[in-house]
């Protein structure tokens, strides 16, 4: 079997494997056909731009991410009492494990601070 023929079997293979929501496909194809010239847009461009297109996005988001989680590490380390209750809730934490636990629980305690807020009307949420 030639390396061609292997690959096509192989894309094929992977193809029956790929799942497709129904639901989510129709909307897609609507969508597409509601914006036909931002259809065109993307099929005219080339692989490697589609790829770096993608990647551009991830990459922004997890910069995003990482923004949102220093400003978090650094409110908690702006506040002991908090940075208490976060240390306490992952003390037993691996030390692999523990910084994005860490994190995870210092977004907790900054939604459950914000809960505790006054709203304005003298009523605590």
């Amino acid at each position: 079997m030639s390396l061609k023929q292997s690959i096509a079997e192989k894309k094929a293979r992977e193809g029956a494997n790929t799942r497709i929501n129904p639901e989510i496909d129709a909307k897609l194809t609507k969508y597409i056909a509601d914006n036909p010239k931002l259809y065109d847009y993307y099929n005219e461009m080339t692989k490697e731009q589609l790829i770096r297109k993608l990647m551009l996005g991830k990459m922004q988001r997890n910069e995003y991410t990482q923004q949102r989680d220093q400003e978090i590490i650094q409110w908690v380390n702006q506040n002991p009492d908090i940075k208490a209750k976060v240390e306490e809730r992952i003390k037993n934490v691996p030390a692999e494990n523990r910084q994005r636990a860490f994190v995870r629980v210092a977004k907790d305690e900054a939604a459950r601070q914000s809960m505790r807020q006054p709203t304005g009307n003298g009523i605590s949420a």
